[in-house]
């Protein structure tokens, strides 16, 4: 590499954004005329010279080198003409002086610098372009990427711990290449430098096990130190933890994050989050803070909807679905905003026309072994029926507790679609509840998906009657519905073993991902769904061998006709199971078959605006009751303010005096455990839905009822997000200063009315004096201002 023929130093004709950058840097640790050189001039080569007509010497604005003098960064602060600055950087400096890194600079109008940013190392077509970053990295990140480049460079076969995947798999009785296959295919697509990568494998085949073995080899082999892993819910952060990154202690540490918490753990090499915290947290976290980003169940937590989020790193990322890609909807129907986010998904992957990384399917884990097959039965009653014909007719429906008759006037009819969520009938749910007493013997698992939470509590009540279920708690049959998460692991833990209470669950969705349950011998539909994504992870709940129990295949009990529209019979060639209870203990059941019409509806009571408040005691689970949503945050304020606990006083007494005070983990496990206990009993979840807020934290509302922290608003939120959007994708000058002058419009219409109409601001004249006309404001974007404009509002709407 040259040496710098001449190293100028600050004087009265340094550019203001110079001054910015230098501050930057020194804030950072490099050292003017040390680590820092300020427009070095670099004597060219006569080969150079004759590649570079008219230039003898180069002059870039800044050059970052380490200790030996070798150029790690070049920096260019004319970032006002990218046209000029970008391709200088790309084709001049980085061939002359060979660094690793590029940065563009220039003022953001805010009194801070735009910052662009391109790594030399990337592969792939995403790495054309460069990309914005929100500072620069020190000089012990650079010596650490170059250290792991290298270490990618270096011809070593990277062992895998077949412990944790890839070994002996005793369901299938033969080892799971398949695992070893994904870990390899996705460590040389790393080691490439490829910055997108997506694995395709079917529930039950272990992905988070496979992910947590590869992660190893990247932390042993120093090819990567920091690990971020995305998943959509907190019950998967939890299982990622316990049953995941806990393998890999003491040797590597890992964390769930919240948003209080990820200074404190910034040290960890994993990070878990759940992806409703990362988008309240990732500005507050470096570009170039980690080294690969996981994203589970990706086509529901990387959307297009949600790419803000995830193009602020700039690192790697990792996909993992079970979900294929939905190109065509059966029999062309109109296709799921499930399966759209699904195809997304595959498109944001860089997938958009071919096939994911690594791919190993439902079909394919079943043919070979690793998946159970099954067969499905379809139980279609006369009510479900009618309501598949000509829909139900009704003129009355019945009190959910007198059973008084209430009549409607004008008689209605209701399809299948809203069966069990608009209206409920009691007979079908006892038909139900029939029907699985015949089709299953006693003691074996079922999952029941029913179509709403009043519905799954109405089928839970019948199908204890009819197995003669006792007041015990669990009791043979529960309903997993509730927003409480600790209730829900304690169910979810109980319904995992083989040989108790509950035996059969009933869910609307909690249960649908982030479930394992190996003796699952019934998959039961009780609700239609259009999404062939959704239907999928249904069924993968009962995909898992379970020799030990003896489970080798499982049964579909469609009550709904869920398989059919699905174009569903099942798959391979189920096999024999062994009994749970021997000789059938309670077990044998009569009844089932047909249908009787009903006399009455029953008006669903769903209890959207209510809060089930639930404790666990001594005799088990116990529902203390259903309150309104303004009755649940006035407990929880008074509670906050007026309790008597010393410890929680304590704390109100820190954060009234130190208004940046950060609890510890023990503090805030002290307030959750306070928040459930007797005199509240309210979770983290249901505080988040009371306060509209599923990235807040039980300490963001502790704060806020003290009136030290206040919770964002939805027009906050998404005048935050309009403002990362506009930092995070390149637009120039121009462009910025126009979406600028639309910004009131775009956030009043998305806050009120959860859309934007373009067309609708500029035919206000009040907004057309301000902002101008659309026709010159389109031609500042190349006549796609409404193109830009919807992806704007797609990443903000699930916000509004």
């Amino acid at each position: 590499m040259p040496k710098p023929t001449k190293t100028g130093i600050f004087d009265n004709e340094a550019s203001a954004v110079d001054l910015r950058v230098y501050e930057a840097l020194k804030a950072l640790g490099w050292r003017l005329g040390d680590t820092l050189l300020y427009q070095p001039s670099y004597a060219l080569t006569e080969d150079e010279q004759r590649d570079y007509p008219g230039s003898k010497s180069i002059r870039p604005d800044f050059v970052l080198q380490d200790i030996q003098g070798e150029a790690l960064a070049v920096l260019e602060d004319k970032l006002d003409d990218p046209a000029k600055a970008l391709p200088k950087l790309r084709l001049k400096y980085s061939r002359v002086l060979r660094p690793r890194f590029l940065y563009a600079c220039a003022a953001d109008g805010a009194g801070g610098l735009k910052l662009l940013f391109f790594d030399l190392a990337w592969r792939g077509v995403d790495a054309a372009e460069f990309r914005p970053v929100t500072d620069f990295m020190t000089l012990e990140a650079m010596k650490l990427k170059l250290e792991q480049d290298r270490q990618k460079r270096r011809q070593q076969e990277i062992r895998i711990d077949t412990a944790i995947a890839g070994g002996f798999d005793p369901a299938a009785g033969k080892e799971r290449t398949y695992q070893l296959d994904c870990i390899r295919i996705l460590l040389a697509l790393y080691r490439e430098g490829k910055m997108k990568m997506l694995v395709h494998m079917a529930t039950g085949l272990g992905k988070t096990r496979t992910l947590v073995a590869f992660v190893k080899a990247l932390l042993d082999y120093a090819l990567a130190r920091r690990i971020l892993f995305v998943v959509d819910r907190r019950t998967l952060a939890r299982q990622a933890i316990n049953k995941g990154f806990s393998l890999l202690a003491p040797n590597y540490n890992s964390h769930w994050i919240t948003s209080g918490s990820w200074r404190t753990h910034a040290n960890k090499n994993i990070h878990v989050v759940v992806i409703d915290t990362l988008e309240l947290l990732y500005d507050r976290i470096p570009s170039n803070f980690y080294d690969l980003i996981i994203v589970d169940e990706c086509h529901r937590s990387i959307t297009v909807n949600r790419n803000l989020v995830f193009d602020h790193f700039v690192c790697p990322r990792v996909g993992l679905t079970a979900t294929p890609r939905i190109a065509v909807p059966p029999k062309g129907a109109t296709i799921d905003d499930a399966d759209l986010a699904v195809n997304d998904t595959y498109c944001l992957f860089g997938c958009a026309s071919g096939e994911p990384d690594y791919c190993f399917d439902l079909a394919q884990g079943i043919s070979e072994g690793f998946l159970a097959p099954y067969g499905k039965e379809e139980h279609i009653t006369a009510l479900t029926q009618e309501a598949m014909d000509a829909g139900v007719l009704y003129d009355h429906l019945l009190d959910p507790d007198t059973r008084a008759r209430i009549e409607i006037g004008n008689p209605e009819r209701i399809e299948l679609e809203r069966l069990n969520k608009r209206i409920l009938s009691d007979e079908q749910a006892k038909r139900w509840a029939e029907i699985l007493r015949q089709e299953t013997d006693y003691g074996e698992k079922v999952l029941l998906f029913a179509a709403s939470q009043a519905h799954s509590l109405m089928l839970v009540k019948a199908i204890n009657a009819v197995f003669n279920s006792t007041d015990d708690s669990p009791r043979y049959a529960e309903a997993v519905i509730s927003d409480n998460d600790d209730i829900n692991e304690s169910l979810k833990d109980w319904f995992e073993r083989p040989y108790s209470n509950p035996r059969i669950v009933v869910s609307v969705d909690i249960m649908s991902t982030g479930v394992d349950v190996p003796c699952l011998r019934y998959v039961a539909f009780g609700a239609l769904t259009k999404s062939i994504a959704k239907y999928l992870q249904m069924l993968g709940r009962g995909t898992r061998l379970d020799p030990k129990t003896g489970k080798f295949s499982f049964q579909i009990l469609d009550f709904v006709g869920l398989c059919k529209r699905m174009d569903d019979n099942g798959k391979g060639t189920p096999k024999l199971n062994e009994k749970v209870v021997k000789n059938g203990a309670n077990g044998g059941g009569n009844g089932g078959g047909g249908g009787a019409r009903v006399d009455g509806i029953l008006d669903n009571p769903d209890p959207a605006s209510l809060i089930q408040r639930t404790l666990m005691t001594e005799e088990g689970l116990k529902i203390v009751d259903n309150i309104p949503v303004a009755q649940a945050r006035e407990l929880f304020e008074n509670g906050v303010k007026l309790t008597m606990d010393p410890r929680i006083a304590l704390l109100r007494r820190k954060a009234w005096e130190d208004k940046d005070y950060q609890p510890t983990e023990e503090e805030l496990a002290l307030v959750m455990a306070w928040a459930a206990a007797p005199d509240v009993i309210l979770s983290e979840e249901q505080l988040q839905r009371i306060y509209d807020y599923p990235a807040g934290s039980v300490w963001d509302f502790f704060l806020a009822v003290l009136g030290v922290r206040k919770i964002p608003t939805t027009r906050e939120r998404i005048e935050s997000g309009f403002e990362s959007y506009l930092t995070i994708y390149n637009f120039t000058d121009a462009q910025a200063k126009a979406l600028h002058k639309i910004k009131d419009a775009f956030i009043a219409n998305l806050s009120s009315q959860g859309r934007v109409d373009l067309d609708a601001i500029f035919a206000n004249p009040i907004y057309a004096r301000l902002i101008g006309s659309f026709e010159d404001i389109n031609r500042q974007f190349d006549g796609r201002l409404r193109e830009v404009v919807a992806e704007i509002q797609g990443n903000l709407k699930k916000v509004a």
